[in-house]
């Protein structure tokens, strides 16, 4: 079932938290290891957990905040009862997660016996947990076993942090964000399919036209130093990198990099609107960089998409300026200086 998402939590587990959580009693001197999974305070700051759990339902030990609540598994259907506490001054923590306890009450979506790792590869994997929290304050707890994002998930700027972060973290998701709770391996997408009542805002229909990169490993397709094959092909997915497309437009004052003001417009608010292209089609390994991204109008962004356009050549660029052809009329790509810059770091990589 699609649910939007409004934030979610997530915990890089060291491989030690990974082996005491699943020790069995007197595998080792000196106890059976810890029933708990530790989120770290510097994290996850302990306001954030109430504005992700609101009021606490309880105090523990030490007049500690605790929270009683319902969790859902991704894939799973299956409800159960879930207790966060801050055990102490210096981390939250996920309560009698350890599977060999007689009060053990392992998360579904985290158990072995629902596909969860028996064990994993700490120096070549990373294994993240994570608990998202709907708009209708449902949580759903899912994990993943990878150093970064597949090719075929679709991800962004927010969500990458689950990839990159050294410990643990928050997310409050900027644009719209949806889960398929039927999916158990990476449940996100952007574009709501069945949630009839969510209404798309100006803001929201401006992003449609706004091209992203669908994986992290295109970024490296194009840093590797390969060589640049360019390709159009159309591909619509919701917008995700704000920074990206917000300083571009900035630094080209919203005007078109190949026709200046001539095809664009003014918005409401006095600003040219203006779209960003990528010059390396997403479904061709393109990647959501400044140097694969120029600035244009719409009529050019649909031209660039849909019209007969000569091949693009990076490293033909001269005097910051490049000559194509979109259905054999002469056409030049301008580039500003500190753009250019980034295009020519990534060709001499």
């Amino acid at each position: 079932m699609e649910k939007r998402v409004d934030s979610l939590v997530f915990r890089r587990m060291s491989h030690a938290d990974f082996r005491h959580i699943n020790k069995v009693g007197g595998e080792e001197e000196g106890g059976g290891g810890q029933s708990y999974i530790d989120f770290p305070v510097r994290d996850i700051e302990l306001q954030v957990w109430y504005d992700f759990l609101g009021p606490n339902s309880g105090i523990g030990a030490g007049d500690r905040p605790q929270w009683d609540f319902k969790i859902n598994s991704f894939g799973i259907n299956q409800v159960n009862d879930l207790r966060i506490y801050q055990r102490r001054e210096a981390s939250v923590s996920i309560a009698s997660q350890k599977i060999h306890s007689r009060l053990a009450n392992r998360v579904p979506a985290w158990h072995p016996t629902n596909g969860f790792p028996e064990d994993y590869d700490h120096v070549q994997q990373n294994l993240v947990l994570y608990i998202a929290k709907t708009i209708h304050r449902e949580y759903w707890a899912g994990w993943f076993l990878e150093d970064q994002i597949p090719a075929n998930w679709l991800g962004n700027s927010q969500l990458k942090r689950m990839f990159t972060e050294e410990s643990a973290g928050y997310i409050k998701f900027i644009n719209k964000m949806f889960v398929e709770t039927t999916k158990n391996d990476w449940p996100f997408y952007f574009n709501a399919e069945s949630i009839v009542s969510d209404i798309p805002t100006a803001e929201d229909i401006e992003d449609e036209l706004v091209l992203e990169d669908t994986s992290p490993r295109l970024q490296e397709l194009i840093s590797s130093g390969q060589e640049i094959q360019l390709v159009t092909r159309f591909i619509q997915i919701r917008k995700r990198n704000n920074a990206l497309v917000k300083n571009l437009k900035r630094l080209y004052g919203g005007q078109c990099q190949i026709t200046g003001e001539e095809f664009t417009f003014l918005k409401t608010n006095g600003e040219l609107y203006s779209e960003v292209h990528h010059l390396i089609a997403l479904g061709n390994s393109g990647s959501d960089s400044y140097a694969n991204t120029i600035v244009v109008s719409p009529m050019v962004h649909r031209m660039l998409h849909f019209a007969k356009v000569s091949e693009i050549d990076l490293s033909k660029i001269v005097d910051n300026k490049l000559k194509i052809q979109i259905n054999d009329k002469d056409y030049e790509i301008k580039w500003h200086h500190h753009h250019l810059d980034v295009v020519k770091d990534v060709l001499d990589s």
